[in-house]
């Protein structure tokens, strides 16, 4: 996955759409891409997770026991489908729970360290609130 194959993925995230491109292709830069088989597992311990093709179901750490199926965390979680980002809230709030990922078919992620997301976002005010109103739409639209 190339630059630009990297920069896409990471606009067509909802969270990312609204950054101006300088800053995608800042990320980018920084982003790492992996191919997950089904059944391989991620955390969000010190990592932003993208979710470039593919699904993951996602649950909190705790919950995510060692045989855990794809199925038995989609019960207790949720999934991540392409464009989704797992993690990015413990960019802005650290305290926020790890949680696990599991792909449940053949994906694609893009990975990026927290470290490195904080890094882009404080070079730039403009990027940090436009991810701030994305989270914050997100939440409210999640709020019953």
């Amino acid at each position: 996955m190339d630059l630009l194959e990297r920069a896409r993925a990471l606009a067509a995230c909802e969270l990312f759409a609204e950054l101006a491109p300088a800053v995608v292709i800042r990320l980018a830069e920084r982003a790492r891409p992996s191919t997950l088989e089904a059944g391989e597992r991620r955390s969000t311990e010190d990592t932003v997770w993208i979710v470039a093709d593919g699904s993951l179901a996602v649950v909190a750490r705790g919950q995510a026991a060692i045989d855990a199926s794809v199925s038995s965390m989609r019960r207790r979680g949720g999934t991540a489908m392409p464009g989704n980002a797992v993690g990015l809230v413990r960019v802005v709030a650290p305290a926020t729970p790890v949680v696990e990922a599991i792909a449940d078919r053949p994906s694609t992620v893009l990975s990026l360290a927290i470290d490195d997301v904080r890094d882009v976002l404080e070079e730039d005010p403009a990027a940090l609130g436009a991810l701030a109103t994305a989270l914050a739409r997100l939440l409210l639209e999640a709020t019953p």
